[in-house]
């Protein structure tokens, strides 16, 4: 980042890093004084949910996360956001939302909510466009700063997650 902001002088304010929450470049991102942007893809606000879809939690847990995040806000004074991909029927309902608001609050974090694409071979489906209104609709209640995502590169199979698939899929035919 620092070559990318000194030597090609690119805006770092411009610039977000994006993490599933390693802790100890969050802690070094803090120290490095570079004025960019920091999104954690959360996805779940609980130890054992998290574990499942971000199978990282299993090394750095959520209180160890919001410790380092702590650290990233007091050390930069800018907005921490956290990405949450709706899955339907896992992490999309009132107790989700509420869980997620308690651990975003004392962090003044924004959420970012994206529904998840559609992707061949992936069982899993995405939250309806209603059930992602109410979820937003929801935090907001609840005091989070929220928005939704827009959906783009579905239609081309470039959309977050669809790029892996289609790589294994090519990967699966060659063997």
């Amino acid at each position: 980042m620092r070559r990318l902001h000194d030597d090609l002088g690119l805006s770092a304010r411009r610039v977000t890093v994006s993490t599933v929450g390693i802790v100890p470049g969050i802690r070094r991102l803090a120290t490095e004084g570079l004025p960019v942007n920091l999104a954690v893809s959360l996805h779940a606000a609980d130890d054992a949910l998290r574990d499942t879809l971000v199978p990282i939690n299993r090394r750095y847990p959520l209180d160890e996360l919001a410790d380092a995040c702590h650290a990233w806000v007091a050390a930069t004074r800018r907005r921490l956001s956290f990405e949450w991909a709706l899955i339907e029927g896992v992490n999309d309902g009132p107790d989700q939302a509420a869980r997620l608001a308690s651990y975003a609050r004392p962090l003044r974090a924004h959420v970012n909510l994206i529904p998840l694409n559609p992707t061949a071979g992936y069982a899993t489906r995405g939250t309806a466009p209603a059930g992602v209104r109410a979820f937003c609709d929801r935090l907001r209640d609840l005091g989070v700063n929220a928005t939704v995502r827009r959906n783009r590169g579905t239609d081309i199979d470039a959309a977050c997650g669809q790029l892996r698939a289609a790589n294994d899929a090519t990967v699966t035919l060659r063997r």
